[in-house]
């Protein structure tokens, strides 16, 4: 049997990510194709347009036989932790393709993973303040420069690749992941779709398959839903508190202190508290784990567990095949699960239940499709 999986956050689900599974079935003709979906809040320190149960629907109308979800303390991460998390639970479904998208797939990864491997720099500190200079330093010694997102994360799955997994990066069609416009003829970044429906034009329809068109006519979420509760927390946390916050560090919280929320926004405070130590995805990401609470401890030692979020009849008998291996599944939340292993991913969903008025985890079971 031939497992293929694909790590993706699908915000949302447009035309390119149906390419990208129709390629992944093509390119490796896998029985089963897995879907490794991050949650309700995404790597770039966001919650996601729409939740995981509608981003979930969406996979399975397309090519997907069963979506899994990454957990918090995986999809919330530095491109090198989210890769090395998402990585290892491929490879404990006993994946033998990766399938992923990259605006220069013909790149030599494992050349440049070599050649990484060989730098005489702190990887303790990879993907947080050292990112930039680590990537230069790369460029320095290869000629080869690292700068869209997808390439970064496309290097990262080639370095946490630690079980001879098949990795195939597919090209990306007409929009690159960075690219707002809406011009192309058949494909647009999920980026510049958000943008647009945020702006609640309608220029974006042409570039999403019909199940996203049904799921984008509701509410959505962004930052904006989420600053009121990013106010409160900042007047009413001490530094001492923020201190135990996931990813605050060399003193970041007494600048976070300094910046007054009030009379602001969400993108002008990120922008007042910017500086060239960080970048604004690390920012976001920190003010996200104020927002959720996130302390260290709590993303430092939850382990990955397989929330299944959905799956058709191919992938209810690789279920069946999953507890031959003895993964840690979960298909329900109970008191149980919510107190234990996936207590941490339970936290955050209650908050993003508070921006959408729908229950995320108790009494939800997984989409079935036939």
């Amino acid at each position: 049997m031939k497992v293929c999986s694909v790590i993706a956050e699908f915000d949302p689900f447009h035309n390119g990510h149906d390419y990208l599974l129709k390629q992944a079935r093509k390119l490796t003709n896998a029985d089963v194709l897995i879907v490794l979906m991050s949650g309700n809040f995404l790597q770039r320190g966001e919650p996601a347009i729409i939740d995981k149960w509608k981003r979930t629907r969406e996979a399975l109308t397309s090519q997907a036989d069963l979506v899994i979800e990454l957990p918090i303390s995986v999809s919330m991460q530095a491109a090198h932790l989210f890769a090395q998390g998402a990585v290892s639970m491929a490879a404990q479904l006993k994946s033998d393709y990766l399938v992923f998208g990259s605006e220069h797939p013909k790149l030599n990864y494992n050349f440049l993973v070599d050649q990484f491997k060989d730098l005489k720099f702190d990887k303790s500190e990879y993907a947080q303040s050292f990112a930039a200079q680590l990537f230069e330093t790369l460029a320095q010694k290869t000629g080869i420069e690292l700068k869209t997102a997808n390439d970064i994360l496309a290097f990262n799955y080639f370095l946490a690749n630690k079980n001879n997994m098949t990795l195939i990066p597919v090209p990306r069609m007409e929009a690159e992941h960075s690219d707002h416009s809406l011009h192309f003829e058949h494909f647009a970044s999920a980026s510049a779709i958000r943008q647009a429906r945020f702006e609640n034009q309608d220029n974006f329809m042409d570039f999403i398959p019909e199940q996203t068109k049904i799921d984008l006519e509701g509410s959505v979420v962004n930052w904006d839903n989420l600053w009121p509760y990013l106010s409160y927390r900042l007047l009413s946390i001490s530094e001492d508190e923020l201190r135990q916050i996931y990813g605050i560090s060399e003193g970041i919280e007494n600048r976070i202190k300094a910046i007054s929320p009030q009379k602001r926004d969400f993108a002008t405070f990120l922008k007042v508290l910017k500086t060239k130590r960080f970048t604004y995805t690390h920012l976001q990401r920190l003010c996200l784990a104020i927002v959720l609470n996130l302390k260290k401890e709590q993303m430092l030692e939850q382990k990955s567990v397989f929330r299944i979020l959905g799956f058709n009849k191919v992938g209810q008998q690789y279920l069946h095949y999953m507890q031959e291996l003895n993964l840690p599944m979960i298909s329900k939340i109970g008191k149980k699960e919510a107190t234990g292993v996936y207590r941490t991913t339970y936290q955050v969903d209650q908050i993003y239940s508070l921006l959408t008025g729908e229950e995320q985890n108790i009494g939800r079971k997984p989409i079935i499709l036939p």
